[in-house]
């Protein structure tokens, strides 16, 4: 039994797109430090991905010699985070967005058995980040 606890296999809820890599990419904190774009994750794995993109980082970790998984094994632990694989590999943080924010929306109203309400100060700004987007 492995001891979580240990600082090297301690978690901790970590951005899934870095936090630099986001502003680096011009992406809103108010978007980027969204639960939507974080999971728990290692501390040491943390460390290794610092401000990469993710496609370069899961190459990272998934050579590291105590991990050394293919990417078909990395891709079923991502989808247990509800992450969808070739959106992350593809570094592409608004199609990655929405479909993870649709899923875990899912999740969410069948736990509640009944459909959320979006509040709609969050529909309009994004709404806003579209228009910007279109826009520029």
């Amino acid at each position: 039994m492995v001891d979580l606890d240990l600082d090297d296999v301690k978690l901790d809820i970590h951005h899934i797109f870095p936090k630099k890599w986001c502003e680096d990419s011009d992406i809103p904190p108010r978007v980027f430090n969204a639960i939507i774009n974080k999971t728990a994750i290692s501390y040491k794995a943390n460390r290794k991905i610092g401000g990469s993109a993710p496609s370069k980082y899961l190459v990272q970790l998934q050579t590291e010699p105590q991990v050394k998984l293919t990417n078909a094994e990395m891709d079923e632990i991502l989808k247990t985070h509800v992450i969808d694989p070739a959106l992350l590999r593809a570094d592409s943080f608004q199609a990655f967005y929405a479909a993870r924010k649709t899923s875990l929306l899912a999740i969410v109203e069948k736990s509640m058995g009944k459909a959320a309400v979006v509040a709609a100060s969050v529909a309009e700004d994004e709404l806003d980040d579209e228009e910007e987007e279109q826009s520029a």
